[in-house]
């Protein structure tokens, strides 16, 4: 009803204090649900990153798995690969399983690198993962074979704690969409597949650097959260570098400026940056000081196995810099070849980490309202998102750089850096994305068409999506073409070692009397493999041209002697360790004390001291390759085809050399055109048609 001019008007409200009064309801807070996402009812969403959604920035936000979620995803994953993924370098193999058989069961392969004289590989690195390989096997009652399996679920779940606690890091202070790119790139990449589950310190590296970002990404501050988040950073990134690999540091040197000539996450200018500085700068010394106390016990436990004052980190970092040849004795490749590798293992996740930096000024200039929470410009002393982000993608070109400017390159180098491949590719995704975004807002003069259309999610979808297919076309690969030599050592534990048992005279054993099976459990009988250790002689496995695809002495049962046939090579072998009583004390192998001269060397020259190889004729079974590339001499014959050896089994094992280079890269089991260019080899078990179990 109209008012008249002139007249009053009384307006009633409800009381605001009292028994009765009604409180306007104001909007609840954003909540996360299981999967970390914020409900958007009645609340205007706006995430706090580095990196800003421009269109449908109102809606809610993505599907955001929590640490817990993204945790239980990652271990599936990395369970998978400790259970089926290859032993890729006979490195993890002779420098760090063998160590720890050796200083659990006395038997195993001795390297120069842990020779008292070099002392390259720490003890302390080695000891860290004794209760996972030793004390809880021993509680559920494993065979060494369990030891085995039971370490690699160790390194899956820790390393999946780490990766989600990065993803998160990501989420939080980076984007929400590149925190999910980046979890799916991890768990679908072939690299992550199996350097997450290796037995080596660039993985332990990889670890420590992941929780070391984790909490660097976080906006520097001189709070006591500031203060805290760089302690443990930087604590983390030494104990990688102490216990791990030293040169893992230089992952740490963008966070380090950062911290020291960066305002971060505050607003400093004059005399307060001046202050500010000179805290971050007490802040630092504290935090280095603290991490550098992991060289004690690392010191005191190297120095106690050894038998000798010594520092394997200061030891390898001697060996690399300072020694005539150094590792370059040990083969060199061109600058390319992590280009080529890591494409191999990430594919075209690879040309989008490396554009991620090309791609983020390209974003900086034509479309900076992306970058950082704030619609306008940093305030005057405040460090823009633009240099925070360039922060966060340095390590992965960082890394680039210092290992292809090294000659001597191996896969396993570049593990440490792994996870930031995977970074920088997220960042690079969502650029992109962005970049159509906006080109479509400038065609169609409409935000709103924008936020409609599904254009843009399907373009990340495709940068994510097609990679991982590949990458899963490339595990199954490795596992297809290079998986043999774990299988044959199955092989000879369940079907071999029981006919030779067989032949003396064993039989399988039965469960106990009175054992109730469970429900539709079938019973079977089982040997006792310890019988092997009363057999004489003992039984003798050798590998003549296959000793680098050794799989460790934890997948042959105790009672069991591994030896190497001399070959064409002649370069420095490992050779079976010395048996060892228990030293005094509580160091149980005096072995790991002793100095054999003439044994090791530094100069990659195959020792003529006895006892590293035996001859054929003393073998009980060989374990040989036939491949169509391969070039047969006197040292190496056709073992296969020799009369003097009966061939148990022999799987199929990719010959790579006679094989396409194409065939070589992916193996998807519904494209049978991939078939045509490979080649295949043998790879077979051969028994002594003469001798005690012949």
């Amino acid at each position: 009803m109209a008012t008249l001019p002139g007249t009053e008007s009384v307006r009633f409200r409800y009381p605001t204090t009292g028994p009765n009064a009604r409180v306007p309801k104001v909007p609840e807070p954003p909540k996360k649900d299981q999967f970390g996402s914020m409900a958007p009812q009645g609340w205007k969403r706006r995430h706090q990153g580095l990196l800003q959604d421009q269109v449908g920035r109102q809606n809610r936000g993505p599907l955001v798995p929590s640490l817990s979620v993204a945790f239980r995803m990652l271990w599936l994953i990395r369970s998978l690969g400790a259970m089926y993924s290859i032993i890729s370098d006979c490195d993890e193999v002779f420098n760090f399983w063998e160590p720890l058989h050796y200083f659990h069961h006395n038997t195993g392969f001795q390297t120069w690198e842990l020779s008292p004289q070099f002392a390259v590989r720490g003890w302390a690195y080695l000891l860290l993962h004794w209760p996972f390989a030793r004390v809880i096997p021993r509680m559920l009652g494993l065979t060494k074979r369990g030891e085995f399996l039971a370490l690699r679920m160790f390194l899956a779940a820790f390393s999946s704690f780490c990766e989600a606690k990065f993803y998160r890091a990501v989420v939080d202070t980076v984007n929400e969409r590149v925190g999910r790119y980046l979890l799916f790139g991890m768990l679908f990449s072939a690299g992550m597949f199996g350097s997450a589950v290796a037995f080596l310190p660039s993985t332990f590296t990889m670890y420590t650097t992941l929780l070391a970002l984790s909490y660097g990404f976080h906006p520097a501050t001189s709070t006591d959260t500031g203060r805290s988040r760089a302690v443990k950073a930087t604590v983390w990134t030494a104990a990688g570098a102490i216990i791990g690999w030293p040169f893992s540091a230089a992952l740490g040197i963008p966070f380090v400026i950062e911290q020291l000539f960066l305002t971060g996450g505050e607003i400093a200018t004059g005399g307060a940056r001046e202050s500010l500085r000179a805290k971050r700068f007490g802040t630092m010394t504290w935090a280095v000081a603290l991490g550098a106390t992991i060289t004690i016990p690392v010191y005191l436990i190297d120095s106690w196995a050894y038998g000798r004052s010594t520092l394997p980190t200061l030891n390898i970092l001697t060996y690399n810099l300072f020694s005539k040849g150094g590792p370059n004795l040990y083969g060199t490749s061109p600058w390319y070849y992590y280009l080529a590798n890591l494409f191999l293992n990430f594919n075209f996740f690879l040309p989008l980490a490396l554009i991620s930096l090309p791609a983020l000024l390209v974003t900086y200039l034509y479309d900076n309202r992306r970058l950082g929470k704030r619609q306008q410009k940093p305030a005057p002393g405040e460090t823009s998102p633009y240099t925070l982000l360039v922060m966060r993608l340095l390590p992965f070109y960082i890394w680039l750089g210092i290992m292809s400017a090294q000659p001597h390159k191996e896969e396993r180098f570049f593990f440490p850096a792994y996870p930031l491949l995977c970074f920088n590719a997220a960042v690079a995704v969502f650029l992109v994305k962005g970049w159509v975004e906006t080109y479509f807002i400038h065609l169609t003069k409409s935000p709103y068409r924008a936020s409609k259309s599904a254009l843009f999610s399907n373009i990340s979808l495709f940068l994510v999506l097609f990679p991982g297919v590949l990458s899963l076309g490339r595990i199954w690969a490795t596992y297809n073409f290079y998986h043999a030599p774990l299988d044959l050592a199955f092989h000879f534990q369940s079907k071999s070692l029981p006919s030779v048992l067989g032949s003396q005279g064993y039989v399988p054993q039965m469960p106990p009397k009175g054992y109730q099976p469970g429900p539709g459990e079938i019973v079977k009988p089982h040997w006792d493999y310890s019988a092997l250790l009363d057999l004489e002689p003992r039984v003798r496995l050798c590998y003549a041209g296959e000793w680098y695809r050794y799989p460790g002495s934890y997948l042959v049962p105790d009672g069991v002697d591994v030896n190497l046939i001399r070959t064409e090579f002649d370069g420095m072998m490992p050779r079976p360790w010395e048996p060892s009583a228990e030293a005094e004390g509580v160091w149980p192998r005096e072995e790991t004390r002793t100095v054999r001269l003439g044994r090791f060397n530094g100069e990659n020259k195959a020792s003529q001291e006895p006892g590293t190889f035996v001859e054929a004729e003393q073998c009980d079974y060989l374990v040989a390759l036939q491949a169509p590339s391969q070039t047969y001499t006197k040292l190496e014959p056709d073992w296969v085809s020799d009369p003097a050896w009966d061939v148990e089994i022999c799987l199929p094992f990719l010959d790579g050399p006679s094989s396409a280079w194409w065939s070589r890269l992916v193996d998807l089991p519904f494209v049978g055109g991939l078939q045509v260019g490979r080649e295949w080899g043998k790879y077979c078990l051969l028994k002594r048609k003469s001798g005690p179990y012949a």
